[in-house]
């Protein structure tokens, strides 16, 4: 009998140690990042941009397994592989933002390869692009755009007499027949003075 309880005994204690060793390696499995503590961290830097514009993605706690990291988000152009620096290591990349990407907020989501089954998530606000106002070039001789707010600063290109043309925001600059204002223009990239152009509706400050 003693002997039969001494066999249970370690029956029991080698399936309470197989039955442990078993959950270690579950619980393994859903641990994001093995090794580190911690789920690895996302951030985008900005964490907002306009359209058409560029970010940087940051991921640090990732394991030091992994063969790659990528990022991905329905608001890029496409899936960016991180470059790996330091150790412990973090990983970088910067990302283009689509120039339709729909504004408001965008997630973006970080994995590795080759390091177990984890993922990163961030989030990135996507601005509207700003309100357009139509112009008419008053001036009979035409007006040039320049590159800064004032007369002296290069000429970027034209407008003739009557043409329409957009009007981005408007800042304060060198004075041209009394009006201050400048309107910004986006093609030919640069700036036309107030005082030659007839806008459509009131032109909102540039931040």
């Amino acid at each position: 009998m003693m002997f039969r309880s001494a066999v249970s005994g370690c029956a029991a204690v080698a399936l309470a140690s197989v039955a442990m060793t078993g959950f270690a390696q579950a619980d393994a499995r859903t641990v994001p990042a093995a090794g580190t503590g911690a789920a690895p961290r996302a951030m985008i830097t900005p964490s907002t941009a306009k359209q058409g514009g560029v970010v940087t993605v940051k991921v640090v706690g990732a394991p030091k397994t992994c063969r790659s990291v990528q990022a991905r988000s329905d608001a890029f152009a496409r899936t960016v592989a991180l470059a790996k620096k330091g150790n412990p290591p973090v990983y970088t990349g910067r990302a283009g933002v689509r120039a339709k990407a729909a504004p408001g907020a965008h997630q973006v989501t970080v994995g590795g390869v080759g390091c177990g089954k984890w993922v990163g998530k961030a989030k990135l606000t996507v601005l509207a692009p700003p309100k357009v106002v139509k112009g008419k070039v008053s001036s009979k001789l035409g007006i040039n755009v320049r590159k800064q707010p004032t007369s002296k600063s290069a000429v970027t290109g034209a407008f003739r007499k009557g043409q329409t043309i957009d009007l981005i925001c408007r800042k304060a600059g060198q004075p041209v027949g009394g009006n201050r204002t400048w309107y910004q223009v986006k093609i030919p990239k640069g700036w036309v003075a107030a005082r030659y152009v007839k806008a459509n509706g009131a032109v909102p400050p540039c931040k």
